[in-house]
């Protein structure tokens, strides 16, 4: 139901493939990053990862939405995936150079635990098979993540932030700690099927019926809750009587926000149409006040923090040797 803002990354690197299309091979080179080669069996293996994991996130029909104006997310998927990479390859190295590295006792552990928890997971284990992945692969994967994990806390204890930093900040951003978040519960009458994609205008009719039907009843005084558990199709919230819990402004859809943050706590939206379906909103509760320092500090200093590990990683991106070879990606298909 929230709004996507972006798409989870699961990339996967030292992995092979076999034959891959239009006349590439494993271990043509599609990019090297300080020396260090990204073969297309390990670009393919990442694509191939990555569009499973968004697909089981948000179904097929992400690859079609439009994320600017006149381009789709699939025109971005593999640059984004060569990203991931890239960065993925310099903050290993960098980890590498300040002796940062996992212990082998570590990795173990860590492979240990997974196992444990696919242990019963056939089809995880069989869709490792099929996409060629081995525990060698798996623990060197693992290996990288440890030691990114290794540079990232390092990162965080050898960086100051000072006192006065904060409270600048605080003061120069002060409309940023103002909290304005809504507590609402909805119906949803799905218009979408399971992949996400649009239902036929017939059963889109169907459903605006069922709604508004239920929108009656709601109004009428009948508990929402109780509708909530009944009918709706987001089974998620339906549970919970439709309880979203408390939301800020761009957490949704804008139709959603724009209704929700218009009504009166307990007033009961009209119906209320996004990509997703039909929706009746109830606004339960609202938070409206500026927060003080002493209440966000903790917060600006991870901030702070998180800014300056963002411009570590762009100037080691910067100053890292990186070529790539724009046709062996082009032609890699996933």
């Amino acid at each position: 139901m929230k709004k996507i803002m972006a798409i989870a990354m699961s990339i996967m690197l030292g992995v092979s493939v076999t034959a891959c299309s239009s006349g590439t091979k494993d271990d043509d080179v599609v990019a090297t990053v300080n020396n260090k080669k990204i073969t297309v069996g390990e670009y393919k293996k990442a694509l191939d990862l990555n569009k499973q994991a968004t697909e089981s996130m948000y179904g097929e029909s992400i690859w079609d939405m439009e994320v600017e104006k006149g381009k789709k997310y699939k025109d971005f998927f593999k640059d984004s995936v060569m990203e991931q990479m890239i960065n993925t390859q310099i903050l290993y190295e960098q980890a590498k150079k300040e002796n940062l590295l996992p212990s082998k006792e570590d990795v173990d552990k860590k492979f240990k635990e997974f196992e444990k928890s696919i242990a019963e997971n056939k089809a995880y284990k069989e869709n490792m098979k099929k996409l060629g992945i081995t525990n060698e692969d798996i623990k060197k994967e693992q290996e990288i993540g440890l030691a990114i994990q290794n540079y990232q806390d390092n990162f965080k204890k050898v960086t100051k932030i000072s006192d006065e930093e904060i409270k600048k900040y605080y003061e120069d951003n002060k409309k940023e700690f103002y909290e304005d978040k809504v507590r609402a519960s909805h119906i949803l009458i799905s218009t979408v099927d399971e992949n996400n994609k649009p239902l036929p205008e017939a059963k889109k009719a169907e459903a605006k019926k069922k709604a508004e039907d239920i929108l009656k009843k709601a109004k009428s005084g009948e508990e929402f809750s109780a509708l909530a558990k009944e009918y709706s199709d987001d089974k998620g919230s339906g549970a919970n009587g439709g309880d979203l819990d408390f939301f800020e402004k761009g957490a949704m859809v804008p139709e959603f926000e724009a209704a929700a943050w218009k009504l009166k706590v307990g007033e009961i939206s009209e119906l209320v149409e996004t990509q997703f379906g039909y929706h009746i909103i109830k606004v339960t509760d609202k938070k409206q006040k500026q927060l003080t320092f002493d209440e966000v500090k903790d917060t600006i200093k991870d901030k702070l923090l998180g800014n300056k590990y963002t411009e570590t990683i762009k100037k080691l991106t910067k100053d890292a040797k990186i070529e790539k070879n724009e046709k062996v990606m082009e032609s890699v298909k996933f």
